[in-house]
């Protein structure tokens, strides 16, 4: 299972269950790599210029790739695609990667909309 999210640089996920940032450049990059992404009704507002969007199941097959903004790291993940803001925002919710076991073995950089750098990290377990 792929799990996609967006950090900001002290690891923050969310503040009060709210996104912390968005980029619409970000969403290209994971429609453009991937044919299915599994979102919640929350993200799918994001993707409104396209992708092949699923709706979140309550029961994750192994196999599929979700994007996730406010909902927990499911345990069975393999892999974690961090697209990092390189800004620092107020939350009240961290995610660290590399505390959760995770080993990054990817690093690329993308010019964002509204962000002049993101950083996308890929993780395995």
């Amino acid at each position: 299972m792929t799990v996609i999210i967006a950090l900001d640089d002290k690891d923050g996920y969310t503040l009060f269950g709210k996104r912390l940032s968005r980029d619409r450049e970000m969403i290209s990059d994971m429609i453009n790599s991937f044919d299915k992404i599994a979102v919640s009704d929350y993200s799918r507002e994001l993707f409104e210029n396209g992708g092949n969007l699923i709706p979140l199941p309550s029961q994750i097959p192994d196999n599929m790739v979700l994007f996730l903004e406010t909902e927990d790291i499911p345990e069975k993940a393999n892999t974690l695609i961090v697209y990092r803001w390189n800004r620092h925002y107020p939350s009240n919710k961290k995610y660290s990667p590399k505390a959760n076991g995770w080993r990054k073995t990817e690093e690329s950089f993308l010019t964002g909309y509204s962000h002049s750098k993101i950083t996308k990290e890929i993780y395995i377990k």
